[in-house]
């Protein structure tokens, strides 16, 4: 497969003032993919650097990935935990379906459990063949 583009955004760390990840869902970042056609795959790379809490033993926090909006269906999703720092990194594959999607990287921690530090950042790149 070849790479048609890339597209990427998100924050530095130190570009914002950490904040609490906590039961409602944040969104972080979104990315716009145009220009598909049936046959192109897209792969989603969502980075996020975070940090337990002081008070917690544990940190933990959901990663969401939606597509067509901040409520839309959830194409990818995980829990991540950690005993101090983390810089979490996935990737998923999805199919194009439509000849543009948008993707909304959101993050929830349902007891609190995480504070986002940064960076953070989605990437999508679009396969073709």
């Amino acid at each position: 497969m070849t790479t048609k583009y890339s597209r990427k955004t998100g924050a530095p760390a130190g570009g914002f003032a950490p904040f609490p990840a906590g039961a409602a869902e944040i969104v972080l970042t979104s990315v716009y993919m145009d220009g598909l056609t049936p046959e192109d795959r897209i792969v989603l790379k969502p980075e996020i650097g975070w940090v337990k809490p002081a008070y917690w033993d544990t940190g933990e926090l959901e990663v969401i990935l939606r597509e067509h909006s901040p409520e839309g269906p959830v194409v990818y999703w995980t829990l991540e935990t950690c005993f101090e720092k983390a810089l979490t990194s996935e990737s998923c594959t999805v199919l194009c379906s439509r000849s543009e999607h948008v993707y909304y990287l959101s993050v929830r921690s349902s007891e609190a459990r995480a504070v986002i530090t940064g960076p953070y950042s989605l990437q999508g790149s679009v396969l073709s063949g």
